[in-house]
């Protein structure tokens, strides 16, 4: 039996199959979100800033965050980069792929699978979802050290770079008594490549400024 290549799989978000499971997504999980964190949404971006794609970028704080971004950015498509073991996982793994999860490479290699799906995703004008940080630390409160995958690709498709954050915000009930604490996705002004910068100098102001304003919306 041929081995399933989970990079080089094909995105279909026209498929029957891919709008079903969308729809169960995006109308279950935000009311269930509210209910155990009183879940809210903080920000947007203009459209004209994202009919061309964009690569969106946050801290990676919760198992579920990337379905709490593919729900505040629904009326667009959205790929995103998740460990290959993800992908295969019994049941799960198939869905993570189905709505656009692209396995992490082990090797050189296969980036070029990763861009080809990047430069199919900016084609459609779709949305490249990139944790900088990389590995999952579930309720980490501070920003870590980021990769520069995100921003590199970015710069190579001249593409805006949305920053998010979701952090933690004080919650009380109506009798004032304090709760657990709240989360809040914060979606924030996009930042452009700047214009005379090249290859590794632009990707590093980008990651700059996009690590700036995340790290000011935490505080």
């Amino acid at each position: 039996m041929r081995r399933h290549n989970d990079r080089s799989a094909e995105f279909r978000p026209d498929s029957l199959l891919y709008r079903f499971v969308f729809f169960l997504i995006v109308h279950l999980f935000p009311p269930v979100f509210r209910l155990l964190y009183g879940y809210r949404v903080v920000g947007s971006v203009p459209e004209e800033d994202l009919k061309e794609g964009a690569v969106t970028v946050c801290n990676h704080v919760h198992t579920l965050d990337c379905i709490m971004l593919g729900c505040a950015f629904c009326k667009y498509r959205m790929q995103f980069l998740t460990l290959s073991s993800n992908l295969r996982m019994p049941v799960a793994g198939p869905i993570v792929a189905l709505m656009g999860g692209i396995g992490l490479p082990e090797d050189l290699m296969g980036w070029k699978d990763i861009s080809v799906r990047a430069e199919k995703a900016f084609a459609a004008g779709q949305l490249l979802q990139i944790y900088p940080e990389g590995e999952l630390v579930s309720g980490c409160r501070t920003l870590r050290e980021f990769m520069p995958g995100a921003f590199h690709f970015a710069v190579k498709y001249n593409k805006p770079v949305i920053p998010c954050v979701l952090r933690f915000y004080d919650r009380y009930d109506r009798r004032g008594k304090r709760r657990r604490d709240g989360r809040e996705l914060v979606i924030l002004p996009p930042v452009y490549p700047a214009e005379g910068l090249k290859g590794k100098a632009a990707a590093l102001w980008l990651e700059e400024q996009a690590r700036s304003r995340m790290e000011e919306a935490l505080r």
